[in-house]
């Protein structure tokens, strides 16, 4: 049998799997794992083992999905910038711009989260220094930056 029919036979299986694992996101892609799985189950299944394919196939698909997860999982954990970085990596242009960065987001935050952006992004300063210049704890400067970053990506995501 050609793998294009035995695509077309096993369509059902593979989003049912998907649907089984509760992957809403981007189908094209898991639809198009769920295939690899497939072909590899093809290439691999053995009838000699008393397993029928449909099994084996669902089994090799399930796994490469799950695969495709954890890889992305592994990716966003260890490659994706935090919020403080993708903020910083924004602020990080001429000193013009730097200001009209607090002009544009500041009237949005407290004054404490501008003092956090101000100090942390724009100075580079470290907490314990943003902490000590403003008389506070460094919990805290740490606290003025969490609320900080969660309210600039609500704000730029909107704009």
């Amino acid at each position: 049998m050609e793998f294009e029919e035995l695509a077309e036979q096993y369509k059902p299986l593979i989003f049912q799997v998907i649907k089984s694992l509760r992957l809403y996101g981007d189908r094209e892609t898991f639809f198009q794992i769920g295939l690899i799985g497939l072909w590899e189950a093809s290439t691999r299944f053995n009838p000699g083992k008393g397993v029928e394919f449909s099994t084996f196939a669902f089994s090799t698909i399930r796994g490469k999905l799950l695969d495709h997860l954890k890889k992305e999982a592994r990716y966003q954990e260890h490659c994706q910038p935090s919020g403080e970085q993708i903020f910083m990596n924004f602020a990080d242009r001429s000193e013009a711009y730097q200001v009209d960065l607090i002009d544009m987001y500041g009237e949005k935050l407290t004054k404490n989260q501008v003092k956090w952006v101000q100090g942390r992004i724009i100075e580079d300063k470290s907490y314990k220094e943003i902490a000590i210049e403003h008389g506070v704890t460094v919990e805290s400067v740490k606290s003025w930056g969490k609320q900080a970053v969660k309210k600039l990506r609500e704000i730029i995501i909107v704009e």
